[in-house]
């Protein structure tokens, strides 16, 4: 059986290179949209560069929404989609790999495959025609309907879905944004969701934060995983209070005054359910439970009885 630690980064490279796989392709196919877009616009009628409220100008609103289904949802996504769906069963082979080192023996709780069908499910659903249309086609489908009905200029409708759909100096393009956000959080959160659940029936107290940072990394998780090398080298259940204030080794990491929470976290997060949520979305970061033998008795001796 392999150490924990090792187990814990094949789990950790799981995630990361099925969400960048999946993510990688996605920029093709928002330039594709947009130059369905340009398409599009080339065939609307026009008066002094403005859009004329004709039938054949109506009748290309109807026809947006196909095209775009036609470039997104392409065989290339199915597959990518299908190995997102397939990663969720091979971190559970980890997860149990990674309690049974951690603890010698485990029952793994009944409830768990329930949970993983129920994020299959929630993730293929997020991920679909329905839902893409809703979150990412339908508002370009708006924008052409506004322009349209009300003689707006062709170059300003160009302009207006280009910010909307590509990658720009303000970030990524909607459909890069929106399919980012659901890989990410959905396969990390799963694997998270395993954790506590499995952590609170064995009753672990001991926990690390893991996880490499990027460019993106918000404050709160920099802080948290730089502390593992200064004033928290592990992380005793009852800290998860003051950690989710954004007390981090005497320091406040900046909050958001909206939601009282440290910067980028899903509003709501407490104690209860920050192992879950961690550092907001698109968090890459998990808390994992390690055996009290590995945290030094001086720092044991601290939390006895909390």
């Amino acid at each position: 059986m392999a150490k924990p630690d090792l187990i814990l980064e094949d789990l950790l490279d799981l995630i990361e290179t099925r969400i960048n796989s999946f993510n990688e392709r996605m920029p093709k196919v928002q330039e594709d949209a947009y130059k369905v877009i340009l398409d599009i616009a080339g065939d609307l009628e026009t008066s002094n560069g403005r859009i004329k409220p004709t039938l054949k100008n109506v009748k290309l609103i109807s026809k947006i929404k196909a095209e775009l289904n036609k470039v997104i949802f392409d065989k290339e996504y199915e597959k990518e989609l299908d190995k997102v769906v397939k990663t969720y069963s091979d971190i559970t082979k980890l997860q149990n790999q990674y309690f049974t080192a951690l603890t010698g023996k485990f029952t793994v709780p009944k409830v768990l495959a329930e949970i993983q069908n129920l994020a299959i499910e929630g993730v293929v659903d997020a991920m679909g025609q329905d839902a893409i249309g809703v979150n990412v086609v339908s508002p370009i489908r708006d924008i052409l309907v506004k322009n349209v009905t009300t003689g707006g200029s062709r170059a300003d409708f160009i302009e207006e879905v280009r910010e909307y759909i590509l990658d720009t100096e303000r970030g990524d393009g909607k459909l890069v944004k929106y399919t980012k956000q659901i890989v990410t959080d959905s396969l990390n959160q799963y694997s998270a969701n395993y954790t506590q659940i499995v952590s609170d029936d064995l009753g672990l107290e001991w926990f690390k934060y893991v996880g490499s940072n990027k460019e993106t990394t918000r404050p709160f998780c920099k802080a948290l995983t730089a502390a593992k090398s200064t004033c928290m080298p592990f992380i005793h259940r009852s800290q998860l209070d003051e950690i989710v204030e954004g007390q981090i080794c005497g320091e406040q990491v900046p909050i958001y005054d909206k939601t009282g929470l440290p910067h980028g976290m899903i509003p709501g997060t407490n104690a209860a359910n920050f192992p879950i949520n961690r550092g907001g979305y698109n968090c890459n970061h998990q808390l994992v439970p390690v055996s009290a033998a590995v945290v030094p008795k001086a720092l044991r001796d601290q939390f006895k009885g909390a």
